[in-house]
């Protein structure tokens, strides 16, 4: 009996974190899912990589794309990585090839949401 709890107990172990990969973050509120008041607007030219909601960060960058892909097409929103921050894109959809990809985004933000209202994204030519 005591074998069996044993590789019960490491089978749970090993097994949750993968169940999780995608869906850690649905629930929880994240950096840039903050309810509240709409804030002061401006306008901004932002460089860096669309991720997804579930994942946040951690899909914000070329090995995150199969994830961050995925992720969207369950539901997550799209994000931008840019300076250490997370912005909620107010666009639903984005072409596969801007993630995984340094890109531009221009748009007004909503600093009380962190929500961009998106002009254009554009790719970043690297090199």
């Amino acid at each position: 009996m005591k074998k069996f709890a044993s590789v019960l107990a490491v089978v749970a172990l090993v097994a949750l974190p993968v169940a999780f990969a995608c869906d850690k973050a649905k629930n929880a509120n994240t950096q840039a899912a903050v309810s509240g008041e709409p804030g002061a607007t401006r306008e901004v030219a932002l460089t860096g990589y669309l991720t997804d909601s579930y994942c946040g960060a951690a899909n914000a960058n070329a090995k995150g794309k199969s994830c961050a892909v995925e992720c969207v097409k369950k539901g997550a929103k799209v994000q931008l990585y840019a300076d250490e921050k997370l912005y909620t894109l107010d666009k639903s959809t984005v072409a596969d090839g801007q993630i995984g990809v340094p890109v531009k985004v221009t748009g007004t933000l909503d600093e009380g949401t962190s929500t961009i209202k998106v002009a254009s994204i554009e790719v970043v030519k690297q090199g």
